[in-house]
């Protein structure tokens, strides 16, 4: 009974959750005149999480295909669980049947240097200064005059702190409460998030537009890098093999461009980031790893198994078939 009784409190507070961010969505967004269509549009969304949250109560592996299908249709995509191809298809595949629990420490941002320990026997991640229940809990005299406040559990949850004296902490707070009342896993259907243990913490702060090196591997091997740089108002974000030669290989999302007359300088610890990658990799049938290299240190930013939650678009179809080759997923796939 008990047991129950848990289930419907989650399942009220989770509906809860999403019709206030739905609101707040419409009133930030739209003009009155489209208030009639938008309420409509709003009830049907509604609707269905609430059939998707009773799915998800009632019976687990169902929900996580039908959240699935229905975020990519959202998204104007397709997923089809029969016809497994494409590099999307396969990670699709495995955000749905791969077991999302044996994940939830991984991506966990703070537990996620347990896994570092383990794997590496050393933790390569940023040190942590401070861990906090709440935004209320934060003290600008607590702090160092730079540093990065993150949410652990979804992600882009970040907030850069480079001078404490003019850092409105006000408004961080506002956005950490925003953040902490989300359940990114739900909202996203990104179910390695959905039991992160909700933490905000304070890292320290590594630099300026440091240069992130997304490794890609497929069961344990990696495959291929995407570097991301901000350089001259651009989000460059460029492809290179692990010889750190330059693939001709974009994707359109977010206002990410692959820029091949932006020279990117081979790492000086490639060889140990590879090494690194294969390890923290190893016990997935996908995960990228992302890293960054500061005064010839490596630090690990964080492991991802469903990048930019599977709505890339590669270069076309063929590379996207071409990609999808090379992720083997039959210890996972059902038929």
């Amino acid at each position: 009974m008990l047991l129950i009784l848990n289930k419907f409190i989650l399942f009220l507070i989770i509906l809860i959750i999403i019709i206030f961010f739905h609101l707040l969505r419409v009133k930030r967004n739209v003009k009155l005149s489209e208030n009639d269509h938008l309420t409509n549009k709003l009830y049907y969304t509604i609707d269905v999480y609430k059939n998707l949250l009773k799915l998800y109560i009632e019976n687990r592996e169902e929900f996580y295909l039908k959240g699935r299908e229905y975020y990519m249709k959202k998204h104007g995509k397709k997923y089809n669980d029969s016809n497994i191809v494409t590099i999307q298809d396969k990670l699709n595949y495995l955000l749905i049947h791969e077991s999302p629990e044996n994940k939830t420490e991984i991506v966990d941002k703070i537990l996620l240097r347990n896994y570092s320990k383990k794997i590496l026997g050393k933790d390569i991640c940023a040190p942590i200064l401070k861990i906090y229940n709440s935004s209320d809990e934060i003290y600008l005299n607590d702090l160092p005059d730079k540093f990065v406040l993150k949410c652990n559990h979804g992600s882009q949850m970040n907030i850069i702190c480079k001078d404490k004296n003019t850092f409105d902490l006000e408004n961080a707070k506002k956005k950490l409460k925003e953040w902490m009342n989300i359940n990114y896993g739900l909202m996203n259907f990104e179910y390695q998030y959905i039991n992160v243990k909700k933490k905000i913490f304070a890292e320290e702060y590594l630099g300026d537009d440091i240069t992130n090196y997304k490794i890609n591997c497929y069961n344990g091997n990696p495959h291929h890098i995407r570097v991301k740089k901000h350089i001259n108002g651009k989000n460059v974000n460029n492809f290179y093999s692990l010889n750190w030669t330059l693939i001709d290989m974009k994707f359109n999302y977010l206002d990410f461009v692959a820029d091949p007359s932006v020279k990117i300088e081979k790492p000086v610890n490639l060889e140990l980031m590879l090494n690194y990658s294969k390890l923290l990799s190893s016990e997935f049938c996908f995960c990228r790893v992302d890293l960054y290299e500061i005064n010839n240190i490596v630090y690990l930013g964080e492991l991802t198994f469903s990048p930019a939650n599977n709505l890339m678009d590669y270069n076309d179809q063929n590379m996207r078939i071409y990609l999808g080759k090379f992720l083997n997923i039959s210890k996972i796939r059902k038929n």
